[in-house]
């Protein structure tokens, strides 16, 4: 590593303390190659009598205790002295002339020792004795392993003079063999605990050549990538949800960090992400609490007393101006504020009751700035408006509402969480609103104008009433009604981030996004079983049991009885459970839906308690992000 990796943080600390630390040659400090040297020393491979006759044995679990006296307990319960003592990582091992003293050291496996349980086991054949390049690996593995950080350093590799040496990576076939190759042996090497991995400054454009690094080492917490050539974070898509405890990763000097949608893709692909290139982009306390079942679902969620205060009454006001005089809240927004609206134009299943089949997107879309329908980077640009000018633009075209938030308090749910990075605080508030009349400036809504003025007007769009039905034919199922001015009800998400400033509050950004409205949106999950209930005994009234329609919604955890899809929850290979544990996760995956992460989660805080899990997951499936389900 070099000048791109910061010091700050703890696998910045590994990677610059472990740097290197395999191509000095003047590196005699190191235990593990001190003990490769001695081994060669004291035991020479062309004496055919040691090779048939030495067998080495391992110890783990004594580093309570020093190695003399973990020698000296071996000595009183064996009666064998270990020879040429090697220390492997958290690994002590020694050889005996030959299997009969090697039964008896044996007996000392399992024994108590300075607080744990020693294990021991016999070396010999755990690694082919025929296979010279998995031992010449393991040996490059053990060089670049740091016990105290816990970390593989494995950066620099084409630098390396023991694979250069081998021509290891000459090639693109030795290279493609080699870094695999050097991943599966280091997860398979009794005793190394590795959570941060170090790949920088190796020449990779993309992940194909260490692919499978999630698949064994699924609970890494850093990884550095730093230095390398990736350009696109698609190529990051294979590890969508595999590292489910990765908290750290560094991508200097990669062109990829470029791109505007970098951080965000970065997010949702790791989603336990907390530091990213050295910036901390999500709060630990908080992804510990998003993560533990169960999720208390609550209508109103502040994070504080000041902030109850504070988002209460920032939100009753500006609603209060939206719906009379936008015009009032442009003084909240500087000339760096920024605001964005999107569409989502899925429409609500037809079993939920008092919704809206055939919304009208009319007068949104030409505004819209939903990722997922535009690729284009320069209209991306433009519809993100700018500073109190342009935002007065786009509020001044959309229709005149009403929201009901104190009259009708049921249907909205807000949550006001601290932003420390900006010594401010975000509101997010869920609701629906009723559209009363046209917006005067847009006539029949298609036909509207953002000015950039940082820009001389060259990025003026004159959206024209042709472009929105383009846009509109997009959205799935809405083809026909995304291009209607009807004025109707709406439910949206709207999102402010805050700063105090000068004794009052400033908007620095706001995203509002408008969907198809549902009545009673953010009842209680109480609230919710009791309707459904109540729907479930008019329908049997109604209908006779035998043409009876089937009811949507789960029933009750005490009668559930869900088929489980066949063949299961496809589960990660090597994994740890037993198979009564297997069949309980395959059953839950069946009721939930829920992906093998979440669905091992929640059946691991739940005791491995079927009734229990069902009973969190229904009261945490509100909270639970979209990728948690397979979709």
């Amino acid at each position: 590593m070099n000048r791109s990796v910061s010091t700050g943080n703890l696998l910045g600390m590994a990677i610059r303390n472990n740097v290197n630390m395999n191509n000095n040659p003047n590196n005699m400090n190191n235990p593990v190659d001190n003990g490769m040297n001695n081994m060669m020393t004291t035991l020479p491979p062309n004496d055919p009598n040691v090779i048939n006759t030495t067998v080495k044995i391992g110890i783990r679990h004594w580093q309570n205790s020093n190695q003399a006296d973990l020698l000296n307990f071996i000595y009183r319960n064996s009666g064998i002295t270990l020879q040429n003592i090697i220390l492997e990582g958290p690994l002590l091992v020694g050889f005996v002339p030959n299997r009969i003293q090697a039964d008896r050291v044996m007996k000392c496996d399992g024994m108590n020792y300075a607080g744990n349980r020693l294990k021991v086991e016999i070396m010999n054949g755990r690694v082919p004795t025929t296979s010279n390049t998995v031992e010449f690996l393991r040996n490059v593995i053990l060089k670049r392993y740091d016990t105290q950080s816990k970390m593989l350093n494995l950066g620099d590799l084409y630098q390396d003079q023991d694979l250069i040496s081998k021509g290891m990576l000459a090639s693109v076939s030795t290279r493609s063999r080699t870094f695999p190759a050097l991943i599966k042996i280091a997860s398979e090497e009794p005793g190394m605990i590795i959570e941060s991995v170090n790949l920088a400054d190796n020449q990779l454009r993309d992940i194909t050549p260490i692919a499978t690094l999630p698949k064994y080492f699924p609970h890494l917490k850093n990884l550095c990538l730093a230095n390398n050539q990736i350009s696109r974070t698609t190529v990051f898509d294979s590890w969508r949800n595999k590292f489910i405890d990765l908290k750290e990763l560094l991508m200097l000097n990669n062109s990829v960090i470029k791109y505007h949608g970098y951080k965000n893709d970065m997010l949702k692909i790791f989603p336990k992400l907390i530091m990213l290139d050295n910036v901390m982009v999500r709060d630990q306390a908080k992804v510990n609490a998003i993560y533990n079942f169960p999720v208390k679902l609550q209508q109103f969620f502040f994070e504080n007393n000041q902030l109850s205060s504070s988002a209460g009454e920032f939100v009753t006001n500006f609603l209060n101006c939206w719906d009379n005089d936008r015009t009032q809240l442009l003084p909240l927004y500087t000339p760096d504020s920024q605001f964005s609206m999107a569409v989502d134009g899925s429409i609500p299943s037809v079993s939920v009751t008092n919704s809206d089949q055939t919304p009208s997107f009319g007068y949104y879309i030409p505004y819209s700035r939903n990722m997922t329908k535009i690729s284009n980077d320069r209209t991306r640009q433009i519809r993100l408006a700018k500073g109190s000018n342009e935002i007065a633009n786009v509020f001044q075209n959309f229709p005149k509402t009403k929201h009901y938030l104190q009259s009708d308090p049921i249907d909205y749910k807000m949550e006001a969480i601290s932003f420390p990075q900006i010594n401010g605080f975000m509101v997010t508030l869920h609701g629906y609103f009723e559209e009363v009349e046209k917006p005067q400036s847009s006539g029949s809504g298609n036909s509207n104008t953002i000015n950039n003025n940082n820009n001389n007007n060259s990025n003026d769009i004159v959206r024209t009433q042709q472009r929105s039905r383009r846009y509109a034919s997009s959205y799935n199922n809405t083809s026909v009604s995304s291009g209607s001015t009807r004025l109707s009800k709406k439910c949206f998400d709207r999102t402010w981030t805050l700063v105090p400033m000068n004794n009052t509050i400033v908007i620095a950004s706001e995203m509002l996004t408008v969907r198809a409205f549902t009545s009673n949106s953010w009842a209680p999950v109480d609230e919710q079983q009791q309707q459904q209930q109540k729907q479930k005994q008019q329908q049997q009234q109604m209908n006779p049991p035998s043409l009876m329609p089937p009811i949507l919604t789960p029933p009750p955890s005490q009668s559930l009885g869900v088929p489980i899809t066949p063949g299961g929850l496809q589960l990660p290979p090597n994994v740890n459970l037993n198979q009564q544990q297997i069949d309980l996760i395959n059953k839950l995956h069946g009721v939930t839906k829920l992906n093998y992460q979440y669905t091992c989660m929640l059946a691991e805080q739940s005791s491995w308690n079927f009734d229990q899990a069902v009973k969190n997951f229904q009261m945490s499936v509100n909270n639970l992000p979209r990728e948690a389900f397979i979709q």
